[in-house]
């Protein structure tokens, strides 16, 4: 998962509260450029990994485990500055000293667990004040049927069929004709989810996004036929072809135009100045209305500019209520929502990929808003995620190799902490990483 700030702060080697209550290692990333390693930190340099934060760790470039909320802060929100030297710092330890190493011969490791700090988390969870600081935003499916369980389980076992995938990849496909018969032949008999995930799973192993014409704007190849010929296209072109092989094989499809929150996103623009995407909607049983994302459900572009193939079953049949994170129609009606939401909605809720609903993430605090408020006192700011006990987090602030970002678990709640100190001063992208713990090596 990935988060964005501004702070106008003077930050230098800030140090966050840890609890002692922690049931994980904490995890101190440096680098934001992919998903990092995620690896336990030996027991026996915990503290001086803590006290200096000087160790790095390796920054493997695993887009897939990215999932993320993206969250600044306020350019515009006053802040009070914040000093912290050498000189200050050292002071206060020697003024202190006696006072604390008193203090800590008083206290043993049962009672360090029962303070007020080590309950912070809590405190910041059960917070009215906390939950209630950025408007809420209604998020509600239109057809709250479209998802039953059977539905859900029909889906699932679909794109886990691998019958379909090595009959799929065996194909010789020569012509949009020669593709709609061997569609038709393999479904013979079948229900038409099993047709729609054939076509989609076809185009994700078949087609290649352009990014030269991405990036140039130059959108060539958007007819199903010259997609076919050429096999790359941007986001009309799939969206064109998904519609058209729907089209001859008697499924009820759509063409959405709209906003994403794509690889060119900024979360401090005002607002789109035109659509940038395009996507489908099918029709089941002349009944539920569902959506599909060929383009995004095909691969992604990694930090080095380069196209990756990367089938994602995400974008197959979505649930609105998550789609709409990342997807606003032109045409409300497409967001298949029981109350739409507005521009200004949709720039406000936190940036998200798929892994997040795919691991069971919750954003607990900033709930509804894509901005962070930073803690001038205590010197972080953080966010609050809510996440299945077999999942594992990690943070960093992205192009700030000084900074400090930790994580910290709280198994009763199964939420994780993440907390982020710049070094330095400016607008900085906050990212969270998530990846299953039975992935990690």
């Amino acid at each position: 998962m990935v988060i964005s700030s501004t702070l106008t702060t003077q930050l230098e080697n800030i140090h966050a509260p840890v609890p002692l209550s922690r049931t994980r290692p904490r995890s101190v990333p440096v680098y934001a450029t992919g998903s990092p390693t995620l690896s336990t930190p030996s027991p026996t340099r915990l503290d001086h990994h803590h006290r200096r934060h000087k160790q790095k760790i390796s920054i493997d470039d695993k887009p897939p485990f990215i999932n993320y909320a993206s969250s600044y802060i306020n350019p515009y929100l006053p802040l009070k500055p914040v000093q912290v030297y050498h000189q200050s710092r050292r002071h206060v330890r020697s003024r202190s000293g006696s006072s604390m190493r008193k203090s800590k011969k008083q206290r043993s490791p049962d009672d360090l667990l029962e303070t007020n700090e080590d309950n912070e988390i809590h405190e910041r969870i059960m917070s009215t004040q906390l939950a209630r600081n950025h408007r809420p935003i209604e998020i509600r499916p239109l057809d709250a049927s479209a998802f039953d369980k059977r539905f859900c389980q029909k889906r699932q076992m679909i794109i886990d069929n691998p019958f379909y995938r090595e009959k799929v990849d065996s194909w010789k496909v020569s012509s949009v004709n020669n593709l709609i018969t061997l569609i038709k032949e393999l479904t013979l008999d079948k229900n038409i989810v099993d047709r729609i995930w054939i076509i989609y799973y076809w185009i994700s192993q078949n087609i290649q996004y352009d990014i030269d014409a991405d990036f140039s704007s130059r959108h060539r190849h958007q007819k199903a036929e010259d997609v076919f010929r050429s096999g790359k296209s941007t986001s009309e072109g799939y969206a064109s072809l998904f519609k058209t092989l729907c089209d001859d094989l008697n499924i009820h499809c759509e063409k959405i135009r709209g906003y994403a929150k794509d690889y060119f996103f900024k979360i401090d623009k005002p607002a789109f100045s035109q659509f940038n995407h395009t996507w489908n909607a099918v029709q089941l049983n002349n009944h539920h209305w569902y959506l599909i994302d060929t383009a995004w459900g095909a691969g992604f572009i990694d930090n080095q500019h380069k196209y990756k193939k990367d089938l994602k079953p995400h974008y197959f049949l979505t649930q609105p209520e998550h789609m709409i994170y990342n997807h606003l129609p032109e045409d409300v009606r497409w967001q298949l929502l029981s109350k739409p939401i507005t521009m200004e909605d949709y720039l406000q809720l936190p940036h998200i990929h798929s892994y997040y609903f795919i691991y069971g993430l919750h954003i607990i605090s900033p709930r509804f808003s894509s901005i962070v408020t930073y803690n001038a006192n205590q010197s972080f700011a953080e966010v609050l995620i809510q996440a299945p006990d077999d999942i594992q987090l990690t943070c960093s602030i992205k192009d700030d190799i000084r900074s400090t970002s930790l994580t910290q678990y709280d198994s009763t709640r199964q939420v994780w902490q993440c907390l982020f100190s710049p070094y330095k001063s400016g607008f900085h992208t906050l990212i969270i990483f998530a990846k299953q713990l039975s992935q990690i090596n």
